[in-house]
């Protein structure tokens, strides 16, 4: 622990020295304003901490998925096991992916049985805004449960948001490679007072891409198998303007049907797993101001069925066929008021959960999960210090005869930002609490459920600045974050057989010491010309400090890399643009040991893309992209025997009227 404190003490007195060598003036601390994004001058957005990506980044870039999207969060690390619909997670400063909370249209995605969202099976399609955050949210009316995790990412769709026009409609079409087909439409119809929308989504992969693996000396061409995917989306959103607030409610729907390919094994092709998943979600919620005081309450339930089937297990039965039906029911109350030169904000949320399986023998859980919290921020013209005080408290109990348990924390944070410091310069100091207990199949699931996991605590202490130059033709933002975090029974997942198998198991503490340097830089001719640049640069050093003795100690965490960097470089002729977009990781380990054995090597990643937008009178335009992904044709994987498709190409169109 002194190593702990004295590296802590050096990255104060650093990041205080740094910046007492820049200048400047931006105020981030205000909720981020709706941005028209219909054309190339919204690519930088108002500035903030957090990182928002727009709907013409997205038209861009071309992501596959969420995922894709999240990648390029400074801190954030991916894990991806496959193409179209494979398994993806975020995970952020070396915590773990159940440490973020997704919240879509201001309602979070509960999922009790896994504990986190797949990222690879949420469209973009009909995502308008994506909001990435760390620290402190200047939302105050989002669930409680998003404002005191780790990390949150929100997602503001277009079907369920109020809009300036009568009438919006959405389409994409595209075709790419492995036979990856995808089609989405969406309309709206926005009177002044009230909306109502409707969308659907189908996605379709064969998946059998080829790969290239060395064997010792010999490399080895073969082709993924047994990785087919379907999925259908579809859902009806509808609202009303009130005279002091607003009223939503939404329904979706979710089918997926996929194979489930495995770890890759030299001379064993053999993989016939299925994995089907169908998850309805109803959700509402009602938001109300008086003078001064904002008020949201929300509900959403949500079911989800998976039927994983295994036709060649070596069992009494000769197949695996399990149905799981988690059952997640959740609602909430937010408020804030506002006074002279300070605010109050807090809020409630429970969350009702449980696990059905068909197999008799397999744990019955039930969870009740409550979340509290009342804060307070005091706006001076030099700085604005925000304190919160939340609490968690979790009842569970096994139906089938285990334990019941009982678990209550106390998650504090503080953050204190600068107003004007000079020229485009501001200062942010905030510290976090953090807690997640452990999901229904890390701890029940046969053959690698671990009733013995103890809940995660994290301590984070975040410092940073945000500079911002703004002229007529040229804008420059820097942002950069030094942390420190410190974990405490860290739940580490290990994939073994295939992506429904894992191994579970806790390490009983872990600090990470990292840093961020996110820059942007716009520059525009008046011969229409421009120019564009977004990178990022993130290091965190995620190490075992449990036992001296332990052969792991001091080592790296298992698939958190120390170096991973993201530049999109853009150039735009009046309507027609060519992007370019650079993804780094450096070298891995697949256990906590850190030897040769465990070692998997660094990958580099480019993928580029080429667009024009054909404007058909003053509402509506069609854009046209073409991708190409992996252009160097890379072999590489994210997680171990999990290897990443080649080179591979995509053409899509979009439609908009609005």
């Amino acid at each position: 622990m002194r190593r702990f404190y004295r590296m802590a003490k050096c990255l104060y007195i650093f990041i205080v020295l740094l910046c007492f060598h820049v200048r400047g003036q931006v105020d981030s601390i205000q909720i981020i304003r709706q941005v028209n994004v219909s054309t190339f001058m919204a690519l930088l957005k108002e500035k903030s901490y957090n990182l928002v990506i727009d709907r013409e980044d997205i038209e861009t870039l071309q992501p596959t998925d969420i995922g894709d999207l999240l990648r390029k969060t400074p801190g954030a690390n991916l894990k991806s096991y496959g193409g179209l619909g494979g398994l993806k997670t975020i995970s952020m400063r070396g915590l773990g992916a159940n440490h973020s909370s997704m919240v879509v249209d201001g309602v979070p995605l509960n999922n009790s049985q896994t504990g986190q969202v797949n990222l690879g099976q949420l469209i973009v399609d009909n995502v308008e805004q994506l909001t990435s955050s760390i620290g402190l949210n200047s939302n105050f009316l989002i669930p409680v449960s998003a404002q005191i995790s780790g990390s949150n990412f929100m997602i503001k769709t277009m079907e369920n948001s109020f809009s300036s026009d009568t009438l919006t409609i959405r389409a994409n079409f595209g075709y790419g490679s492995f036979g990856q087909t995808k089609g989405y439409i969406g309309v709206k119809f926005n009177p002044n007072k009230f909306f109502v929308s409707a969308f659907g989504s189908r996605q379709q992969a064969e998946g059998n891409y080829n790969y290239s693996i060395v064997n010792g000396c010999f490399p080895l061409n073969e082709t993924r198998k047994n990785n087919n995917y379907l999925d259908h989306n579809y859902g009806v959103s509808g609202g009303v303007k009130l005279k002091k607030g607003t009223w939503k409610i939404g329904y979706h729907r979710k089918s997926i049907r996929q194979e489930l390919p495995g770890a890759v094994i030299y001379y064993n092709e053999t993989a016939d797993e299925k994995l089907e998943t169908d998850s309805d979600r109803l959700f509402t919620d009602f938001k109300w101001r008086a003078n001064k005081l904002y008020a949201r309450v929300f509900f959403n339930g949500t079911i989800e069925k998976q039927r994983y089937f295994d036709p060649t297990y070596l069992n009494v039965a000769g197949q695996i066929d399990n149905t799981y039906t988690n059952r997640n029911l959740n609602g909430g109350v937010s408020f804030m008021r506002y006074f002279r030169q300070w605010s109050m904000f807090g809020g409630v949320e429970e969350t009702v959960s449980d696990l059905v399986v068909n197999d008799s023998l397999f744990a019955k859980p039930i969870r009740l999960h409550t979340y509290a919290m009342l804060g307070v921020r005091y706006n001076h013209p030099l700085f604005c210090l925000t304190g919160q005080a939340s609490s968690q408290y979790v009842y569970e109990q096994d139906k089938n005869g285990g334990d019941s348990k009982e678990r209550v924390r106390f998650n504090p944070f503080l953050s204190l930002k600068t107003r004007e410091l000079g020229e485009g310069l501001q200062l942010e100091l905030w510290y976090r609490n953090s807690f997640r207990v452990p999901s229904f199949n890390e701890l029940y699931y046969t053959n690698i459920g671990n009733v013995n996991l103890l809940p995660e605590d994290a301590h984070q202490i975040n410092m940073g600045f945000l500079w911002l130059l703004q002229g007529d033709k040229f804008n420059f933002d820097l942002k950069s974050n030094i942390f420190v975090n410190h974990v405490k029974n860290k739940i580490v997942a290990v994939p073994t057989k295939n992506l429904f198998i894992w191994s579970m198991q806790n390490v009983g503490r872990t600090n990470t010491f990292g840093g961020e340097l996110k820059l942007e830089a716009k520059y525009k001719t008046r011969n229409h010309w421009a120019f564009v640049l977004n990178t990022n640069y993130t290091y965190q050093k995620t190490v075992d400090v449990t036992d001296p003795s332990s052969p792991t100690y001091l080592h790296q965490i298992a698939y958190i890399p120390e170096h991973t960097v993201n530049t999109d470089l853009t150039l735009m002729f009046r309507r027609t643009g060519v992007r370019i977009s650079n993804y780094v990781v450096s070298k891995r380990y697949a256990l906590n040991e850190n030897i040769l054995a465990n070692e998997l090597e660094g990958f580099f990643l480019m993928d580029a893309s080429i667009f024009h937008t054909f404007r058909v009178g003053s509402s509506q335009s069609l854009k046209l992209i073409g991708n190409v992904k992996n252009a160097l044709n890379s072999s590489y994987a994210y997680i171990r025997s999990y290897i990443m498709p080649g080179i591979n190409y995509s053409i899509s169109l979009s439609y908009a009227f609005n």
